[in-house]
């Protein structure tokens, strides 16, 4: 889906937003984020090298995971 494919949906529904994230060399980085930012639903999603996105269910534990060794929590928003 392309990103104007993602700005339709996010029209057709209004109580969702989509982020999309990437990984290269071993690093989540954003690649959309969306501006709709006060709705009910926020979908993040990563985009593999193969075109397909995967559903991303706890962004903190995935962000974390590449930033620290340690077993503290971190929090990141969007």
């Amino acid at each position: 889906m392309s990103w104007k494919g993602i700005d339709k949906f996010e029209k057709q529904n209004p109580k969702i937003s989509v982020n999309v994230f990437g990984y290269e060399e071993k690093n989540i980085h954003p690649l959309r984020i969306s501006e709709m930012t006060a709705r009910e639903r926020e979908v993040n999603l990563l985009l593999l090298e193969d075109k397909r996105y995967v559903l991303i269910n706890d962004l903190t534990r995935l962000l974390t995971s590449q930033m620290t060794n340690h077993e503290e929590k971190s929090f990141f928003s969007v």
